[in-house]
């Protein structure tokens, strides 16, 4: 199969890197600045190769749309006639406003994450209403070496997207946080981010595998009048709840106005 990429940005170049594992497909990747997508090709191997905007868009099975929305118009309208199925990353951009620009190529909205570059993604897809649920099997057993793939009504993939493919900036954060904490109290800051990261999957694993709430977890570490407690309830004073909230709602509002 021949995949499409216009668009190899850090989502663009994550799944390219995911579905170039193990040369089953072959991937042509075309971005505005040809040297990002050279360094990917690059970092592929042999199965993938930097194309032109028009080779993409003529040759591609499948076509990874990771243009910025306000260039979407501009670069659908140049698009030749596609027959194959087209995978829109766009943020903030539904398939209604896609779909009259494709001339009814099949189209698929998908919001993953950078965690897809090595297989540990999750990533939320929803169909136009042409897909059979054949044809879906097969756009998400394409998508499997990403990570986790769950389809979605296209209500729930602008709110889901704030949680899956923005929040992991969020962590990113609080993980760096944390390592930095751990340099004011004596250790290096390598070695407070390994043990942090560390931290992360089993705490992770324990959530996933105990079918307890997160939150009750959390509490089953903080032992009455013991030193964890404490920190948490700076944090609670502090506004955790409402700094997340937060956050999650300047994203949300912003993914809104993209267009």
């Amino acid at each position: 199969m021949i995949i499409g990429f216009i668009g190899t940005g850090h989502m663009g170049g994550s799944i390219a890197l995911a579905l170039g594992k193990g040369g089953a497909h072959r991937l042509l990747l075309h971005n505005r600045t040809e040297e990002k997508a050279a360094r990917l090709q690059e970092a592929i191997g042999e199965n993938a190769k930097v194309a032109s905007f028009d080779e993409v868009a003529s040759r591609a099975d499948v076509l990874f749309l990771g243009v910025k929305p306000v260039d979407l118009d501009d670069v659908l309208k140049a698009l030749p006639r596609l027959y194959g199925i087209v995978i829109s990353m766009i943020a903030g951009v539904n398939l209604e406003e896609i779909a009259p620009l494709v001339g009814g190529a099949p189209l698929v909205r998908v919001l993953p994450n950078t965690p897809v570059a090595v297989g540990k993604g999750f990533t939320l897809v929803t169909f136009d209403a042409s897909f059979s649920e054949t044809r879906k099997k097969e756009v998400l057993d394409l998508l499997s070496p990403m990570g986790e793939v769950v389809e979605v009504t296209e209500d729930k993939l602008n709110p889901g997207g704030v949680l899956t493919g923005s929040a992991p900036a969020y962590l990113d954060y609080f993980v760096d946080a944390l390592a930095e904490a751990g340099v004011s109290i004596g250790l290096t800051k390598e070695e407070a981010t390994q043990y942090v990261l560390a931290m992360c999957e089993g705490v992770i694993a324990l959530a996933k595998e105990s079918g307890k709430s997160p939150k009750r977890l959390g509490e089953e570490v903080c032992s009455p009048g013991g030193s964890t407690i404490e920190g948490v309830q700076v944090l609670l004073e502090r506004g955790l709840y409402s700094m997340v909230k937060e956050a999650s709602l300047a994203t949300y509002r912003k993914n809104q106005k993209m267009r």
